[in-house]
């Protein structure tokens, strides 16, 4: 097998996977709420922009951009479990596949920096005396440090070195020096192509696709069912104690298991706090209109209620569950969803009465309860 053919039956083939499951997305009621998430961003920003003045720091944000995309990187490689046994015989004649991935991350990483970038060029060029060929010189340094944090995943180069570059371009971009950080930029793409793997390194890029791949099932577990996903767990010590508080009763055994699973699994407690977390910036940067304050409770609530539809269905999959002839399993996974949106409402309406100070944003905490009743019963 030629390496032109191995990329196009393993980049087809993942391309295939990854359009499979994008339709599902797309095809579930989640994503109602996601678009309304997204308008509403979209009209607090705007407000945010209308309101600021020249004093603002565009520059120190600009800056701060480069070390934020340089912290996240991520790759893929297309490798599976069995290449490392049934490619190791044509190492040597890989190069060729080595070259289309090392592009395909590049691209990726650039590709991901367009859309923060546009969000604060918006501000920048509000607050900053700049010129166009700033702006693309900007956008080019900043597209290589995406670039350069997904090749140094490949390349298993220390994260740091990448993150130091971004800070020094950063830096450059705060102190009204824009045009000197593509230099910056420049200097640590040569640096990653001098310490370039010179052979398939078949066990690294095999755990980066496999990591790769867990996280885009996670993403995809938030709309869909996913059953390769695999989980992880915490113990959670002091939870763990409040649940073992349930008392022992074979009515309450689904109770106690799914309330255990959610607050052990990253993918149940980790939501919560995730959504919550936004939705209180969400409510910070629209405090000023208790309309947009209102809204983004049921819109936050009614997200983690959909997404915690399908976490707690994944944990009727486990042996356990089957086996056990008592208790209602339908009826607890209600519940604990019902108690998890509970809190969750509690705690978005007390930070809207603190940011907005209007009772009104209350009737946003009865939608939100309204809307998760609603889904339960469906």
């Amino acid at each position: 097998m030629t390496s032109a053919t191995l990329w196009r039956e393993r980049y087809q083939a993942a391309m295939s996977e990854m359009t499979k499951y994008t339709k599902y997305m797309a095809n579930g009621g989640l994503l109602f709420t996601v678009y309304f998430v997204i308008l509403y961003a979209l009209v607090v920003y705007g407000r945010f922009l209308n309101q600021i003045n020249g004093d603002f720091p565009g520059n120190l944000l600009m800056g701060g951009l480069f070390i934020i995309i340089a912290f996240y990187r991520t790759a893929r490689t297309f490798l599976v479990e069995a290449d490392q046994v049934f490619l190791l015989p044509n190492l040597p004649q890989l190069s060729s596949y080595m070259k289309r991935i090392r592009l395909y991350n590049a691209f990726l990483g650039m590709v991901r920096v367009v859309i923060p970038f546009l969000a604060i060029a918006v501000l920048y060029v509000r607050t900053e005396s700049t010129s166009p060929l700033e702006m693309i010189v900007l956008f080019f340094a900043l597209a290589m440090i995406g670039a350069s944090a997904n090749l140094s995943k490949l390349e298993a180069i220390p994260h740091r070195l990448v993150v130091l570059y971004a800070v020094g371009a950063g830096i450059l971009v705060m102190i009204d020096m824009p045009l000197f950080s593509i230099v910056i930029t420049s200097l640590l793409l040569v640096t990653l192509h001098l310490k370039k793997y010179q052979q398939l390194p078949l066990m690294e890029w095999i755990a980066i696709e496999q990591e790769s791949r867990d996280r885009f099932y996670r993403i995809a577990n938030w709309f869909v069912d996913v059953p390769r996903l695999s989980k992880t767990y915490k113990q959670r010590r002091i939870l763990s104690q409040l649940v073992e508080k349930i008392q022992f009763d074979k009515k309450q055994t689904f109770d106690y298991l799914y309330m255990k699973q959610l607050i052990r699994s990253t993918d149940g407690i980790g939501l919560i706090v995730r959504l919550t977390l936004i939705g209180a910036v969400f409510i910070w940067l629209g405090k000023d209109n208790p309309w947009l304050v209102t809204f983004a409770i049921p819109a936050f609530s009614g997200l983690t209620s959909f997404q915690l539809a399908p976490f707690t269905r994944a944990i009727d999959s486990h042996l356990l569950t089957r086996l056990l002839p008592f208790g209602d399993a339908n009826r607890s996974r209600k519940k604990v969803i019902r108690v998890a949106s509970i809190f969750q409402i509690i705690a978005l309406a007390l930070i809207a009465i603190l940011m907005n100070g209007q009772p009104i944003v209350l009737v946003g905490a009865i939608i939100a309860i309204a809307v998760s009743e609603m889904y339960l019963r469906k």
